[in-house]
């Protein structure tokens, strides 16, 4: 892959695709080494405030703690922005407050790296009690992850948009219906 664009050809301004196919071969050892990473790996060097800043400007968000990522669903948003079609984000439910719903949200991230080849296992019984330690480290890996794939900037990628689409699709998929004005007083 000497070229990666001569030989391919490429949708008129597609950074994203071109992109993945610059990072082809860093992709497949990707797979295997990243669920590797030992503790001493610089990744695991990156504060908390780094990753609440980096998550926040990614996805649009307003995190006070890494424990607000106990849930899993920015778990799931981060891995959406790198493989689109390997997350099913309308699964995810940004609304979860129980256990029982963080653990819902990390099947669907322990699918799609089942699915996309990612080699991790989450251990969702220590990240659901949203202890400190155990969530920032897991988004300590989830950044290095992302980083492998986007060294520079990321890609175009709107995250309000998009959760709120996937929202709207998790409450119809739960017979909740689309989301109605409110009705007017009487008058």
């Amino acid at each position: 892959l000497n070229s990666p664009t001569s030989a391919i050809p490429l949708p008129h301004n597609d950074h994203f695709l071109l992109h993945r196919v610059l990072h082809i071969h860093s992709t497949l050892r990707t797979h295997s080494t990243m669920s590797a990473l030992g503790i001493m790996n610089p990744a695991y060097s990156v504060s908390r405030s780094e990753i609440l800043r980096w998550v926040n400007g990614l996805l649009d968000l307003k995190l006070a703690k890494i424990e607000d990522t106990a849930s899993g669903a920015v778990a799931c948003q981060v891995f959406h922005c790198i493989f689109p079609e390997g997350v099913v984000l309308s699964k995810v439910n940004f609304a979860a407050r129980l256990p029982h719903e963080f653990t819902a949200n990390y099947k669907v991230l322990q699918q799609a790296f089942d699915s996309i080849g990612i080699e991790k296992n989450i251990d969702v019984q220590k990240l659901i009690k949203a202890k400190y330690q155990d969530n920032l480290e897991f988004m300590q890996w989830v950044k290095a992850y992302f980083d492998s794939f986007f060294p520079d900037a990321p890609p175009e990628y709107d995250a309000r948009d998009e959760r709120k689409r996937a929202t709207e699709a998790y409450r119809l998929t739960r017979g909740g219906g689309p989301r109605r004005a409110a009705p007017a007083p009487p008058a």
